[in-house]
C-alpha cells in the first residue's frame, strides 16, 4: 500500500484533472460518498450523528457526506465556521447545495451538546494543516475526545500533520480513519498513528498508474507481504543454508541463544553458534540441533576463515559486551569477511560511521532508535521526528539495509524505497526481541530470500507471531521464546 507526502498528493490530484478530466468536484463527491458508504455499514438511521466541518476542503468532504446522510434519512447535524472559512469553489458549491435543500446547518461557536451524539465525524482539518489546533477547534476536539461516541476521521485526524510522526497536544482520537487514495505518514508512524484508529483506505477515482508514478514508500500488511518459498521435496539441509551466529559472554549468554532458537524455528538448514572460549559450551547443551565453535578474541582470523568457507550468512553482536577486546574483534570480522552479515546489538555499538565503510560484504543493520541516534550522531528526538527521511539517507549513503526498530518497523533499502510495518505489540517490548529478529533474518536469507525480502519478512513474521501470542496470552506474561513458538501459525497463513 502506497504512502505519499502531502505535496505529492496535491500534485497527483492536479495531474488526474489535467490528464483525465477528473476534477476536484468529482474527487470531493467521491470522498463524501465513500464516507457515507462506510457509515451505512457502521450505523443505523437511529444513530445521532455530528459532523464537524472545517474551514477548507476537508469541510467540503463533510458537506457532501451531510447531503448523502440527510437525503437518505439519517439523523445528522453539521456544524461549521459560518464566519471563519476559506472555502474554494468546490467546497462552497457543496455548502450551497445543502442550503438549497433546506438542510439545517449550525455555527461551530454554538455547539454545546456534544454528549448527545453517538457518532462524531471529524471533517475539520485535512492534510493541509501544519500547525497545532487552537481556539474553538482545540476546545471542541478536547470535548469530543472525552465522549464515548464512535469517532470517525475524514482522511486524517484533525491535529495531525500528514507528513509527520509527531502528535500535538490536542488531536482528534479516532476509532476509524477513512483515508483517501493512499496512506499518509501520520497513519503509519508512532506516536501519530495511535490517533488514527482502524484505517480504511478508499480510492476516489485516482488511477493506480498515476499514484505509483510519485515518489512513495510502501506500507506492508498481509495483502502485499512477500511470499514464502516452497520447500522442495528433494531438499536436504544444505538446501536451506548455513547460519553462523557470533555472540555471547558470561553475563549475556541468553541473547545469542535466543537468536539461535529463532533461526532454528524459521527454516535454515544448519546453525553454528560461535561463542568466546570463556563461555562454557553447556549453555547451549539443551538445544542439540545447534553446533558450537569457541573463539579467542585475539584470534579473529580463525572465525573469518570459518565464515568465509562454511557459512551462507552470519550474525554478529548479540550479547557480546562492549569491552575494547570485543570491539576490536567485531571490527576485524566485519572488515575481513565476505559473506552477508546481520549486524545487531553490541556490534552496532562497536561501529562508527567511518567504520561502516570498512564492511566488506552485503549488510543488514538492526538498531533501535537510541542505537541509530548514536550511530548517526543525532539527538534521539530528532530521529523520532524524522525517522523515515533519516533511515533512507543512511541506507543510500552507506549501501546498508536498515531495520529500524520502534513501535513501528522502518526498513530502508539502499537506492530503493522505505517499507513500513505496524505488525507487533507490547509483548515485544522486552529483552530478546531484537535477538529473535536477528536470528530470524539470518535464517531467511540463508534460505535464498533477497536481503530486501529478508528484512520485510523477518519483521512481519516476528510481529505477527506476537499478535498471535497475545490472542491467547496477556502481553505482560509473554517472553520472546514463547513468541517464537507462534512462528508456525504465521508460516501456515502464507
Amino acid at each position: 500500500m502506497y504512502v505519499l507526502s502531502c505535496n505529492d498528493i496535491y500534485e497527483m490530484e492536479k495531474e488526474v484533472k489535467s490528464i483525465y478530466g477528473i476534477s476536484e468536484t468529482i474527487l470531493m463527491e467521491n470522498a463524501g460518498a465513500a464516507l457515507f458508504n462506510f457509515i451505512k455499514k457502521t450505523a443505523d438511521k437511529n444513530s445521532k450523528m455530528l459532523i464537524l466541518a472545517g474551514p477548507g476542503n476537508n469541510g467540503g468532504d463533510g458537506f457532501v457526506l451531510m447531503r448523502h446522510l440527510r437525503v437518505n434519512g439519517y439523523n445528522a447535524d453539521l456544524y461549521y465556521p459560518v464566519n471563519d472559512n476559506k472555502y474554494n469553489k468546490t467546497a462552497q458549491t457543496n455548502l450551497n447545495i445543502l442550503n438549497n435543500l433546506n438542510i439545517p446547518l449550525y455555527d461551530l461557536s454554538t455547539l454545546n451538546n456534544i454528549d448527545n451524539y453517538n457518532i462524531i465525524i471529524d471533517a475539520l482539518f485535512g492534510i493541509g494543516l501544519k500547525r497545532n489546533l487552537s481556539g474553538i477547534y482545540k476546545d471542541i476536539i478536547e470535548k469530543v475526545n472525552q465522549t464515548n461516541a464512535l469517532k470517525i476521521a475524514v482522511d486524517i485526524s484533525s491535529g495531525l500533520v500528514s507528513d509527520s510522526s509527531e502528535a500535538a497536544e490536542c488531536v482528534f482520537n479516532a476509532d476509524y480513519t477513512i483515508s483517501f487514495s493512499t496512506l499518509k505518514y501520520c497513519h503509519t508512524l508512532y506516536p501519530a498513528k495511535k490517533y488514527s484508529g482502524n484505517i480504511i483506505t478508499t480510492n476516489i477515482s485516482i488511477p493506480d498508474n498515476i499514484i505509483s508514478q510519485y515518489k512513495h514508500d510502501i506500507f506492508i500488511d498481509e495483502y502485499n507481504k512477500p511470499a514464502l518459498k516452497k520447500r522442495p521435496a528433494d531438499s536436504h539441509k544444505g538446501t536451506f543454508g548455513k547460519v553462523t551466529l557470533i555472540g555471547g559472554n558470561v553475563e549475556m549468554a541468553g541473547a545469542v541463544k535466543i537468536a539461535a532458537v529463532s533461526a532454528m524455528h524459521s527454516g535454515c538448514g544448519l546453525i553454528t553458534l560461535c561463542h568466546p572460549n570463556t563461555l562454557d559450551r553447556n549453555f547451549i547443551s539443551d538445544i542439540p540441533e545447534i553446533m558450537t565453535k569457541s573463539f579467542d578474541y585475539n584470534e579473529p582470523a580463525l572465525i573469518c576463515d570459518f565464515i568465509n568457507h562454511s557459512s551462507t550468512v552470519y550474525t554478529i553482536g548479540n550479547g557480546m559486551g562492549r569491552s575494547k577486546a570485543v570491539k576490536d574483534f567485531i571490527l576485524h570480522i566485519l572488515k575481513n569477511t565476505l559473506k552477508p552479515v546481520i549486524i545487531d546489538a553490541d556490534a552496532i555499538n562497536a561501529l562508527s560511521l567511518n567504520e561502516l565503510n570498512n564492511i566488506q560484504s552485503e549488510a543488514v543493520i538492526t538498531p533501535h532508535l537510541a542505537e541509530f541516534a548514536r550511530l548517526i550522531n543525532k539527538d534521539i528526538n530528532e530521529v523520532k521526528k524524522d525517522k523515515v527521511k533519516l533511515a533512507k539517507e543512511f541506507a543510500d549513503k552507506y549501501n546498508i539495509y536498515l531495520i529500524l526498530k520502534s513501535a513501528e518497523t522502518i526498513i530502508a533499502v539502499p537506492n530503493d524505497k522505505v517499507y513500513i510495518l505496524n505488525t507487533g505489540n507490547t509483548a515485544l517490548s522486552k529483552g530478546g526481541s531484537g535477538d529473535a529478529l536477528c536470528g530470524l533474518a539470518a535464517s531467511l536469507f540463508a534460505q535464498g530470500y533477497s536481503l530486501k525480502n529478508t528484512c520485510i519478512l523477518a519483521a512481519y513474521i516476528l510481529g505477527k507471531s506476537a499478535e498471535k501470542a497475545v490472542e491467547k496470552n496477556n502481553p505482560a506474561y509473554l517472553c520472546i521464546t514463547q513468541i517464537i513458538d507462534y512462528y508456525n501459525e504465521v508460516f501456515n497463513e502464507f
